[in-house]
């Protein structure tokens, strides 16, 4: 009989049903079969009734309450990392997710332990080259900077790490761009739940009177919304475009403009994301730097045809299968897309039902699987 290995992730965040702490979550649990032990660390998490393998730092409610209150972030992650610290020399494999320091991640090293970061984002060596150059083009007047501290960090965790997995094909070219070699990153992606699935059945029934698009995400410069509102008036489309999203207060300015265009609705919060993906006729992501986001995943599981650029949809849309992958600034290249899927209903059909199957392979479990697979086949081997 064979003896299982042991993982744990963590994650210094408040886990919920949404965002990074979901996926972290849906990732460790699924990962859990005859020959793995796979385990999750965090602050707090909104799974853990019932759940042996998740493990949190504050694991009463009303203390998690005041330390939130009275103690702060940073006091709270460090009681965190030394719970991992503590823990850690149990298991074979550490799965680091953002927010654990260089001094832990060493003392993990001198364990034994193989570590393995995960890389949500593309290298900031070439988040920061995009992004300047982008915050020059619209006028903003700070540049994207990131501590020069923070640049030495994550090299310095990269180096201790035995592997890293990276979510896409853009963050894979930005580690070997920093000199990551290519025998320590695991390709491998993110996914989504059953519960996030609409059945095509509902996809070929969908019938409303205006044709709607959507973005879901922070209006950032890094998410290029800024281009999609320029790209859709151009476009002189008749229908609705959705931005569901925080406007950050450095792209007020830019987006000023727009907020007068009866066509453009822009929508700072939701509790129903589901009824605005189950109602839209068109995915639309000009990402200029992403890693492998959440949003195009909800968006192929509600039978969406996706136009997306690299950084949002590389390794999750085939070009001309589930929609299209454009550079973020082929405005006549988007203009074009925009207008196709628009007037060819016969043809957004084939790609809402190309998606929606496509979503299967993305299923959480399935995900997992792979990554399982691959800790036991290159990480212990």
């Amino acid at each position: 009989m064979e003896i299982k290995k042991n993982v744990l992730a963590y994650l210094p965040h408040h886990i919920k049903p949404y965002g990074i702490g979901y996926a972290a979550h849906s990732l460790a649990m699924g990962m859990n079969n005859h020959l793995l032990v796979s385990e999750l660390l965090s602050l707090k998490s909104d799974f853990a009734k019932g759940e042996n393998h998740v493990k949190e730092t504050y694991p009463t409610d009303w203390i998690y309450r005041v330390a939130s209150r009275f103690k702060g972030e940073h006091h709270m992650i460090k009681k965190a990392e030394m719970k991992l610290r503590v823990i850690s020399e149990r298991y074979e494999v550490v799965h680091l997710w953002p927010g654990c320091s260089i001094d832990t991640v060493k003392y993990i090293k001198n364990t034994g332990a193989k570590i393995i970061i995960e890389n949500i984002n593309c290298h900031h060596k070439t988040s920061i080259s995009i992004l300047n150059e982008e915050y020059k083009r619209i006028g903003l007047d700070d540049s994207y900077n990131i501590p020069e501290s923070k640049l030495i960090a994550e090299n310095a965790i990269l180096e201790y790490a035995n592997f890293i997995f990276s979510p896409s094909p853009q963050v894979t070219n930005s580690l070997a761009g920093a000199g990551i070699s290519h025998e320590k990153i695991l390709n491998t992606s993110y996914g989504l739940d059953t519960d996030d699935l609409i059945s095509t059945a509902r996809i070929e029934g969908k019938s409303h009177n205006e044709f709607t698009a959507l973005f879901v995400g922070s209006v950032i410069p890094r998410k290029g919304v800024h281009l999609l509102l320029e790209y859709w008036q151009a476009s002189k489309i008749k229908g609705k475009l959705k931005i569901i999203g925080k406007v950050d207060s450095v792209m007020k300015a830019v987006l000023a403009k727009y907020e007068a265009d009866p066509s453009i609705e822009f929508i700072s919060f939701t509790n129903d994301l589901n009824s605005h993906y189950s109602t839209a006729d068109v995915f639309l992501m000009p990402s200029l730097e992403e890693g492998s986001p959440l949003v195009t995943y909800l968006a192929i599981g509600a039978g969406l045809p996706c136009l997306v650029s690299p950084m949002a949809g590389d390794g999750i849309i085939r070009e001309n299968i589930e929609g299209y992958i454009i550079e973020p600034h082929n405005k006549l290249g988007w203009i074009d897309k925009l207008q196709t899927i628009y007037e060819n209903r016969q043809l957004r059909m084939a790609l809402a039902l190309a998606s929606r199957q496509r979503a299967e392979e993305f299923l959480w479990n399935n995900v997992a699987t792979k990554r399982a697979q691959q800790i036991l086949t290159k990480v212990i081997s």
